[in-house]
């Protein structure tokens, strides 16, 4: 056969994104090719009628022998399913027949194609080529690639037939197929069966028991190791130190440093980042960073300095994390998120987005990851303005709205109120998660509208935990005591099971509007169902129970609870304080402060609220000066408000104004009310005047402080005063807020309001208290419709004999009410607890537990 003249763009040089070939002298002929250049044009082949003056050309060049090219010829018959033709050119090589094959799969690896050379195997089964030791190795190595235990199998059960059963190259690459896809006990049994285990045996037990969650079981296959005389190398130590990691168990990761550096491994590239890593998330900085310090700049790369910062930042030394970032000569973009992830995770929202200022000034390209990070901060800062600015580089980008990314831009839209945009965004979201739905429903109920959050929530295909909880909690903040119930009971049906977050909202709800039965419902629902009651539920508990006047129950839970945080503690503080036990709050907070519990400022406002309610008030100095002085907290106006309030109390009107006065803020409107009420309680009309003045400059649409004037000038008998302060506030046009009042019955809590309009057996009842009370003693005003009386006349009429009338009133009761209750309480023989906004009233045989002090 003569030799073919190829055209001239087979020799032409190839472009310089291809693979460039050995130089050539010039002056060499064309008509016998190089290796190299065959093997190109081997692999453009795409038909018979391409393929034939190449392989005349083989012929000629007698190149057909060399395994490399007949394995590309193999490769390109196999590929247009020309077997008789690969046998005739099979036939011409030297070579066994296996060898070429076996070249032809390795190629195919090297080409990153493993499905080819499983499409390869098959053809040398069903040409019944001779399988050899290297060809196992390229089928193991192309199933790992393509994670086909199946096919592995297989060809595993081929090794057992031809004889390679105890070849150990062979059964550690098994090992590490079934160890990559998750079968651990098909390693075992490798394992297990092994006569002669190398270091890689074990590395890959114990690699497949950390993939499969077993750490201590990896961890004790080190020992084991050991014993066995095979020595662990950095391989091994990756996987054992990173499962330290993963238990933070310092005590082996220490015993694992020792051993690397007793037996003088190298420490570098991974297995130093793993060993940073470990005495990172084990909380020990110090250690981690000095291993940093002791390596040289060629072995420390941006992974070591990424994973130093994020152990700096969960440690919560943001600010040695920011050193650290500032000193990093390159940075990644996981470099720039873990910071900025840091500053948020920290409340340190203002700085995170100052650093994404400077990463997209030093163009560096944010993912989804990123902008999700950013987005946290803007929904905290409540920053609409940036948040849009951002939506809008995504938009720019090309990024898909989606997933994370999009249940961050819906959640930003509905924290700051863009109720629109926030619907705009859910409805263009290609997939919408429980996450997006539970976000727009978080939307609808902070916009207010408790019917659109309700009808929205109606509509979620499939609602979970958090959409309860949060319909939920919408009707607590509203004060929607029966709804929160009902939503509950719906809940409850739909085979979801409440969390804590459900009773602490439901326990917040009954503590609101005093719901007793309720909240003890709740209570035996918690312990019915084995709820543990922590630190929080605790609180909770304590808390409802304090503010429906059950302040024995509340310290009952308070015992109950093992580890009590100061929110535990300051629940029971105002429980006492509620109740007027201003001396139990008291032994409680010296009680606290042994255990070794640091009071918060909350904790002061309770404790200086029990001295208030008991007159104490060398102790509230002490106290209030003690909480500047040795727990360096800043008074704020409730504090202030109450030393106002307890020297009021006492009739030290003067003092009480001078304390005023040196107040460093500004007085506000609870201050001059809380010193008017102690200007009518002590009949200073002057000093009231002067407190009204200064209030009604601050609001002067305060129905309550003309109210209160207006009772301190009828209490003068100033008639003529109280005329004009009524005129003046019918004038200005500001309308007087009536006071309501809660009580609880069969299930269902029932709102009064001051008001002639009841219903005729309430005004009987209200008709019977006056005919009772006018025979034990004149009283002028026993058939007053305030909203106390009311609720406590429907009481008598529904409660149960013996049983306690328990009401809330949202406004501090008046002297006259008082003094009624205190009869009822003796002439119906009944036990009457009312919460009015400040203390508790527990009115029992014509008596009150605030012994007249309130």
């Amino acid at each position: 056969m003569a030799t073919l003249t190829f055209p001239n763009i087979f020799f032409s040089s190839p472009s310089p994104s291809k693979h460039k070939p050995p130089t050539q002298n010039p002056k060499t002929s064309h008509s016998v090719l190089r290796p190299y250049w065959i093997i190109n044009l081997l692999k453009s082949c795409s038909n018979i009628r391409e393929f034939s003056p190449i392989h005349a050309h083989l012929i000629t060049a007698n190149l057909i022998h060399d395994p490399e090219i007949t394995s590309q010829v193999l490769a390109f018959l196999l590929s247009v399913n020309n077997i008789d033709c690969a046998h005739q050119i099979l036939s011409y090589s030297h070579e066994p027949e296996s060898i070429i094959w076996n070249t032809l799969l390795e190629n195919k690896l090297k080409e990153g194609c493993p499905q080819e050379v499983l499409v390869g195997y098959y053809r040398m089964v069903t040409q019944g080529v001779l399988l050899d030791i290297s060809t196992f190795h390229f089928l193991i190595h192309a199933c790992c690639k393509n994670f086909d235990v199946k096919l592995g199998s297989e060809v595993h059960g081929r090794i057992l037939k031809c004889g390679f059963g105890r070849n150990k190259s062979l059964n550690n690459n098994l090992m590490g197929l079934y160890s990559k896809c998750g079968k651990l006990k098909e390693v075992c049994q490798l394992f297990d069966k092994m006569t002669h285990r190398d270091v890689i045996s074990w590395n890959t037990l114990i690699s497949c028991c950390v993939l499969k969650g077993m750490y201590r079981e990896a961890l004790d296959l080190f020992d084991e190791m050991l014993v066995s005389g095979v020595l662990p190398d950095e391989i091994t130590m990756v996987s054992l130190v990173s499962t330290c990691a993963k238990l933070k168990d310092l005590e082996m990761g220490k015993r694992l440093h020792l051993y690397i550096v007793d037996n003088k491994l190298r420490t570098r590239g991974s297995l130093l980042n793993c060993l940073v890593d470990m005495y990172s998330k084990c909380g020990k900085m110090d250690e981690a960073h000095g291993l940093l310090s002791r390596c040289d700049e060629s072995e420390v790369d941006l992974v070591l300095w990424t994973t130093l910062v994020s152990g700096y930042v969960k440690s919560n030394k943001i600010d040695k994390a920011r050193q650290l970032f500032d000193k990093m000569n390159e940075r990644s973009l996981v470099s720039w998120t873990t910071m900025m992830s840091g500053y948020v995770r920290g409340g340190y929202y203002c700085e995170s987005l100052q650093l994404f200022q400077q990463m997209r000034f030093e163009n560096v390209i944010p993912d989804e990851v990123a902008l999700v990070t950013v987005l946290s901060a803007c929904v905290h800062l409540e920053d609409f303005d940036l948040g849009s600015s951002i939506h809008a580089f995504i938009v720019t980008y090309g990024m898909i709205v989606d997933g994370f990314l999009g249940n961050a831009l819906l959640d930003l839209y509905a924290k700051c109120g863009k109720l629109d945009e926030a619907l705009r965004t859910f409805e263009q979201l290609p997939c919408k998660s429980a996450a997006s739905w539970n976000s727009m429903l978080d939307g609808f109920c902070r916009s207010g509208g408790v019917g659109k959050a309700r009808d929205f929530f109606n509509k979620i295909p499939e609602k979970d935990i958090v959409s309860w909880n949060t319909m939920v909690n919408s009707y607590v903040k509203h004060d929607l005591f029966n709804e929160s119930f009902e939503i509950f009971c719906k809940m409850q049906s739909s085979n979801v099971k409440p969390d804590k977050t459900t009773l602490i909202s439901l326990l917040s709800s009954c503590a609101k509007v005093g719901a007793l039965n309720h909240g003890i419902w709740v209570n035996v629902y918690i312990e019915k169902n084995e709820i543990g009651i922590d630190a929080m539920l605790g609180t909770a508990l304590i808390d409802m129970y304090g503010k429906c006047g059950c302040v024995e129950m509340a310290y009952e839970i308070f015992t109950q609870i093992i580890e009590k945080n100061v929110f535990v503690w300051t629940a029971m503080m105002a429980a006492y304080a509620m109740e007027g036990q201003a001396l139990e709050a008291i032994d409680l907070y010296l009680e606290m402060e042994e255990r070794g519990v640091k009071p918060d400022h909350v904790t002061f406002i309770a404790l200086l609220a029990a001295c208030s309610h008991g007159g104490l008030v060398d102790e509230g100095y002490r106290y209030f000066n003690k909480l500047r002085s040795f727990y360096n907290i800043t008074p704020t106006i409730h504090h202030y408000g109450c030393m106002v309030d307890l020297l009021g109390r006492v009739g030290h009107l003067e003092e009480t104004v001078k304390f005023i006065e040196r107040m460093p803020i500004e007085p506000d409107v609870s201050i001059w009310s809380s010193l008017m009420r102690a200007c009518r309680s002590h009949h200073n009309v002057e000093l009231a005047e002067h407190a009204f003045k200064q209030l009604i400059e601050k609001d002067p649409t305060n129905d309550g402080a003309h109210v209160l004037l207006s009772n301190i000038y009828a209490d003068a008998g100033r008639w003529d005063d109280v005329s004009k302060v009524r005129t003046k506030l019918h004038e200005t046009g500001v309308p007087k807020q009536p006071g309501f009042a809660i009580i609880e019955q069969n299930g269902v809590v029932n709102e009064f309001v001051a008001s002639n309009l009841v219903s005729a057996d309430v005004r009987c009842m209200l008709q019977d208290i006056e005919r009772r009370l006018l025979v034990k003693q004149e009283l002028s005003d026993t058939t007053s419709q305030h909203s106390e009386r009311l609720a406590v006349a429907f009481g008598l009429i529904n409660n149960q004999e013996n049983s306690p009338i328990r009401v809330v009133n949202s406004v501090r009761m008046c002297r006259d009410c008082h003094s009624v209750m205190k009869l009822i309480s003796q002439a119906y023989d009944r036990e009457i607890v009312i919460r009015d906004n400040y203390r508790f009233h527990r009115f029992t045989d014509g008596h009150c537990s605030c012994k007249d002090y309130w």
